[in-house]
């Protein structure tokens, strides 16, 4: 094995997979160093891939030439479009992935990149000389050079894992953890915050009892993560909906001394948005009952995930809270539920482009950036390669707006507010949802991928003839009329000659009427045309937001010479290091008058 490489990934987490991919896409040699190379891109958690606004970041990835869609597509068991009754602003696809299948695939395919080299290992320093990271050490390899270092070390940094006082300083599954990293990173004045995740118990298949639980069934159907997949499931397997009872509810209340969250053990911060099932019941007392599902793992259905249930509870009180929902009385259990506490750093210490501050040539990505989830973190390990591929070239990093993806709201949120708890990305917080939709992601970031040379000329005209033909539908549909003796008329009730654009415009329409069964971009076409007035609306709101991005702010600029800025600006400011005014006006406890002050002393400095 040689010493030196163009790129070193550090992890081979959902990130750390992106990553690698990125970079030997753009031909670097890319060492991708990991605990376990059995257990690339593994599912510790919830066997699934996507869920709201999370499917959409799936999908972004694809655009973008990332490749966790793709895989996801070749292990799910079943997959769905999450609220379709609501509107196209908030549809976004989740889907049950076959947890060995997808570690197997990914790891099957890495084996054939000639441009990444596995090594199973653990990173336990930086190699670092005047400020630049030139390498890392490893335990078993000693030092491997590179010129550029991306960190994906997911949860596994001073990880330990607890049930009660039960304490084992472990990574998720009992996998090693990598105990010396976060230390020597604090040695280069990394800020070190700690934080805390969970998973619930699973349970042996054929010890539940499924005339109590309520079965989900999934109509087949065509959907797919991908733009380059061509598997569609011939089978949806199937999920179980059951819920906790006022008796979960009084064992939780009676023990709660003995969970490891509420005794004090605990020191991180767990994610708001995914809570403990003793967190949800000490937060909503009202409430009786919660629900709990059944989600199979792998293709084969013996072990059911219990989604819902999610505890740092003793063992002997997940037996009693297990017994008391129904269909599980009898049930045996597989793995136990268990918190993982762990090490992270605080995001501010990262640009946009996921470079350190601190640190040249050192980026990170994924969870040890305060974030949740294989999707987020999955996104920012591609940003996090484009960019090191970008630096290896000489070429100017990626600079997603956030009107164009929820992958750019992402990561400008973490970087610019930072983060106290896991990050988990919501369709609330992304001001322009609307315009951030799953049925046009392609349009948003193929320019973007093409341009970081992630696809490939002939994916981006492809891309481009697609929208070439919606917009041509659409001015077709202004100049062509329904006559009022036609059989749409009759159906619809129009009595007087309209455009086929207005009737298409009607909800209450079917747009197979009006484009016919063998368009193949009826969605697209529909939510344009239904939406026009509200997508102007929001474009120009983005436009208002773009002028402000363009206003560069310099590297060198001297906030405490700033006139009449107040003290809490000067401070944030300067630690942020805002790279333009847009990015400066985010920023918590920045407000209007400062951003003015700012200006003023921009404009007099030119």
């Amino acid at each position: 094995m040689k010493n030196t490489y163009d790129a070193i990934v550090i992890g081979g987490g959902h990130a750390g997979i992106e990553a690698a991919y990125a970079l030997a896409k753009r031909a670097f040699n890319v060492a991708l160093i990991t605990l376990n190379v059995n257990r690339l891109a593994m599912l510790p958690c919830n066997p699934s891939i996507g869920g709201s606004a999370k499917g959409i970041i799936t999908r972004e990835i694809d655009a973008l030439g990332g490749v966790q869609g793709f895989f996801a597509d070749q292990a799910m068991i079943q997959i769905k479009m999450l609220n379709t009754s609501k509107g196209p602003a908030v549809w976004s696809l989740r889907a049950q992935i076959d947890k060995e299948k997808y570690c197997k695939i990914i790891l099957e395919d890495i084996k054939k990149q000639k441009n990444i080299t596995l090594i199973e290992d653990e990173v336990t320093d930086l190699i670092v000389e005047n400020k630049t990271c030139l390498g890392v050490v490893t335990k078993e390899h000693g030092n491997i050079f590179s010129k550029v270092t991306i960190m994906t070390t997911g949860v596994y940094m001073n990880s330990r894992i607890l049930r009660g006082e039960n304490i084992k300083y472990d990574g998720p599954d009992g996998e090693k953890t990598s105990s010396t990293l976060s230390k020597n990173l604090s040695k280069y004045n990394f800020e070190i915050i700690r934080l805390k995740t969970g998973t619930p118990c699973r349970i042996y298949t054929d010890s539940i009892d499924f005339s109590k639980v309520e079965k989900e069934v999934i109509d087949k159907n065509e959907l797919c993560f991908s733009s380059h997949s061509n598997i569609r499931l011939d089978e949806q397997t199937c999920c179980y909906l059951t819920h906790t009872t006022p008796k979960t509810k009084e064992i939780i209340l009676k023990n709660l001394d003995r969970s490891s969250l509420y005794s004090g053990i605990i020191k991180g911060i767990g994610p708001r948005y995914c809570p403990s099932v003793e967190d949800k019941i000490v937060r909503f007392q009202e409430k009786e009952t919660h629900h709990i599902f059944f989600e199979p793992e792998t293709s084969k259905g013996d072990i059911m995930y219990i989604n819902g249930l999610s505890t740092s509870m003793p063992e002997d009180v997940q037996d009693q809270m297990i017994a008391s929902i129904p269909g599980l009385e009898n049930a045996k259990v597989q793995k136990y539920g268990y918190a993982i506490e762990y090490d992270a750093i605080n995001p501010l210490n990262l640009y946009k482009s996921l470079e350190s501050k601190i640190l040249t040539n050192f980026f990170s990505a994924g969870q040890p950036n305060g974030t949740s989830g294989y999707e987020e973190a999955a996104a920012q390990g591609l940003i996090a390669g484009i960019n090191a591929a970008n630096k290896l070239e000489n070429l100017p990093s990626i600079d997603i707006k956030r009107n164009d993806a929820y992958i750019a709201v992402l990561i400008d949120d973490i970087v610019t507010k930072g983060t106290n708890e896991p990050y988990r990305m919501l369709t609330s917080r992304a001001e322009y949802r609307l315009l951030l939709r799953n049925d046009n992601v392609d349009k948003r970031l193929s320019s973007y991928a093409y341009q970081n040379k992630m696809i490939s000329k002939e994916q981006y005209n492809k891309v481009n003839e697609k929208y070439q033909l919606i917009d041509e539908t659409i001015e077709n549909l202004k100049n062509e009329y329904v006559s009022s003796n036609s059989e749409i008329a009759k159906k619809y009730h129009v009595e007087n000659g309209i455009s086929k654009l207005k009737l298409l415009a009607n909800p209450e329409v079917n747009p197979i009427d009006i484009l016919g069964n063998n368009f193949p971009y009826i969605d697209e076409v529909t939510i344009q045309v239904r939406l026009f007035g509200y997508l102007k609306k929001q474009e120009s709101s983005a436009q208002k937001m773009l002028r402000l991005e363009a206003l560069k702010l310099p590297t060198n600029i001297d906030y405490d010479k700033v006139a009449n800025l107040a003290t809490e600006a000067k401070q944030k400011l300067s630690k942020i290091r805002p790279t333009t005014i847009g990015q400066a006006a985010r920023i918590s406890g920045i407000n209007p008058a400062d951003i003015e002050m700012l200006m003023f002393y921009l404009n007099n400095r030119k």
